[in-house]
């Protein structure tokens, strides 16, 4: 007999939708991850050159690729992105209501 599980659809990052603690952090992170990856990517780098534009070993530009989120703090993959070329600019501003969100824009 096949057994069903329900299934719950959320508009959050799944982060959020497992309640963890840290999830706007996690959520920017993963993002700025992917960001790293795209331009890699797209510059057909080796990990071993991206490597040496971030300052990183080969390891560590592996386990970025390979999304080892809590490998990295959003600090270096601030870095990390400045040390690729391109411009990280941070706003501040008010948030609607209660807390504020962290994310990443275009």
């Amino acid at each position: 007999m096949e057994t069903k599980e329900a299934v719950t659809v959320s508009t959050e990052s799944a982060f959020h939708a497992l309640g963890l603690p840290d999830a706007d952090d996690l959520e920017l992170r993963a993002e700025l991850l992917r960001r790293i990856a795209g331009i890699i990517k797209e510059r057909e780098l080796t990990q071993t050159r991206a490597g040496e534009l971030m300052n990183m070993d080969q390891p560590r530009v592996s386990a970025l690729l390979r999304g080892k989120i809590t490998k990295f703090s959003t600090d270096r993959l601030l870095r990390a992105l400045s040390d690729l070329g391109q411009d990280v600019e941070l706003r501040i501003s008010p948030a609607g209501e209660g807390k504020g969100r962290l994310h990443v824009a275009a």
